[in-house]
């Protein structure tokens, strides 16, 4: 699986936005950690609101089970498994089907096959990422993306 160990409390830590500073070529932001201290529960999930460190807002956050997240785990990787297998099929598909002269006025089989490919291409890299990072932990923002002022992150190693 997922090379994150489940323990008995989150491995993600949230952050809030200590500064946002934008140069010509690129925006630098700076993030305060701090832990999720909410225990797993045995079944299901649990839904606690924590204050901020930085700015006391209270922020909602939700935690699974290890077997929750486990499962989670599974599904995201299932399904960027076979969003890479979809892909790999079309993209041959479409080699295959490329260099064939298609009749006057007949449809060409090469535009939704290509995206075919594209839909498993995104679908395989969205769930192998979501695999790797799932924590079994929703709340402000995403260890992948966040743009706003609290997110989640992993904690520095």
């Amino acid at each position: 699986m997922s090379k994150r160990e489940l323990g008995p409390y989150p491995g993600l830590s949230y952050a809030h936005m200590v500064s946002k500073d934008i140069h010509s070529s690129h925006v630098v932001r700076r993030f305060a950690l701090y832990p999720i201290d909410i225990e797993r529960p045995e079944k299901g999930r649990r839904v606690e609101a924590l204050e901020c460190g930085s700015c006391q807002k209270p922020l909602k956050f939700k935690v699974l089970s290890v077997a929750a997240t486990r499962t989670r785990r599974w599904v995201w990787l299932l399904l960027g498994l076979a969003g890479v297998a979809a892909a790999l099929g079309f993209g041959v598909a479409i080699f295959q089907v490329g260099g064939q002269v298609v009749e006057e006025g007949a449809p060409n089989p090469v535009g939704p096959l290509a995206l075919g490919f594209l839909a498993g291409f995104l679908s395989g890299a969205f769930g192998l990422s979501y695999w790797r990072y799932e924590d079994g932990v929703r709340g402000p923002g995403s260890p992948l993306m966040s743009l706003g002022g609290h997110a989640l992150r992993w904690p520095p190693s």
